[in-house]
């Protein structure tokens, strides 16, 4: 799920300041174009249409809670990790059980009394089983991360009245951070073309000093967040880089309210429409029948990622701002 924000966490890690600001730069240039037309800070407007793209989990007088790209594309890397855990478990469980009923007995198999031996092997598999446990945990538990035993979301809340930007996210993908708005960088083309736009997202990025950390210490490094859901053309992208800003530079009454928030709390059948992963648009469009079909046949893979979806949700924690930031601007 996190792929996005631990990939640039991880180049931040490994790299000077220089370098990440030249690669957050290379970024922002598409693919065939020698450089990227995007707006002119946060003042510009990008399109004549607004569209909050179902991708608000809260929206009032004072804030806009918004979410990151892929909260859909969760749940492979646990249901895959549980089923080994349950396999490494259910052999070390099965042997212990065996071992210590041998020795309460004292007897082996076939009859007779054990032999040193016979203790040997039994405290043998058993170490066998335990140290194939701690080294898949301690080699698994960082990939794990990316989707469970971790926040169950990013939020990334947008403040008229402080004029801020604030970050919710775990500790290893860079922390709370609280940027300013008026800084912000917004890394989207505004002349893609509609094909251009399928499947992209907002990208907003700050230089060092355009913010700081919960400690109050300004940011040393480039600041990166994603935004909104996955858009299925460049129009509807715009659109809601547009609500946002709108809301932001103009006021809520400058925009209509969210048509429907994110559910936040792990219902099951959210987590299967989340693998399911089918625009219900379709259905308006006979020629575009053959994509339920194909989802049909697909159905039981689709059922097990969506217990997978599930289980990292529940393995994780819902993230919630500090009391200062959610008073702030009331």
């Amino acid at each position: 799920m996190y792929l996005l924000e631990r990939g640039f966490q991880w180049s931040k890690d490994m790299t000077s300041y220089e370098a990440a600001s030249e690669e957050l730069a290379r970024q922002q240039r598409m693919l065939g174009q020698a450089e990227m037309h995007a707006p002119e800070g946060v003042g510009e407007s990008v399109s004549d249409e607004v569209l909050d793209n179902e991708s608000i989990y809260h929206s009032n007088q004072i804030y806009l809670d918004v979410r990151t790209p892929n909260d859909e594309k969760r749940g492979v890397i646990t249901i895959i990790f549980a089923c080994i855990l349950v396999f490494i478990l259910k052999g070390l469980i099965g042997t212990l059980y065996i071992s210590a009923k041998k020795i309460i007995s004292g007897e082996k198999y076939f009859g007779g009394p054990l032999g040193g031996s016979d203790y040997f092997f039994i405290f043998l598999f058993s170490t066998v089983w335990l140290i194939f446990l701690v080294a898949f945990l301690k080699y698994s538990i960082r990939y794990v991360r990316l989707e469970s035993l971790t926040a169950r979301r990013i939020v990334v809340r947008f403040n008229r009245i402080t004029r801020q930007v604030y970050l919710l996210r775990p500790a290893d993908l860079g922390g709370l951070r609280i940027m300013d708005w008026d800084k912000t960088e917004v890394i989207i083309d505004k002349n893609m073309s509609e094909l251009e736009g399928t499947g992209g997202y907002v990208v907003l990025a700050w230089d060092k000093g355009d913010g700081v950390d919960s400690g109050g210490t300004p940011t040393d490094n480039v600041e990166v967040t994603f935004i909104g859901k996955p858009a299925r053309n460049a129009s509807e992208l715009l659109a809601f880089w547009e609500y946002i800003r709108r809301y932001m530079e103009d006021g809520p009454a400058a925009v209509p309210a969210p048509k429907r928030l994110i559910n936040k709390f792990p219902w099951p059948w959210l987590s299967f429409k989340a693998a399911w992963g089918l625009d219900t648009q379709f259905l308006r469009h006979s020629g575009l029948w053959v994509f339920v079909v194909a989802n049909l046949l697909m159905l039981p893979a689709i059922l097990i990622h969506a217990a997978g979806h599930w289980l990292s949700l529940l393995l994780c924690y819902e993230p919630r701002f500090p009391r200062d930031i959610e008073e702030a601007g009331r």
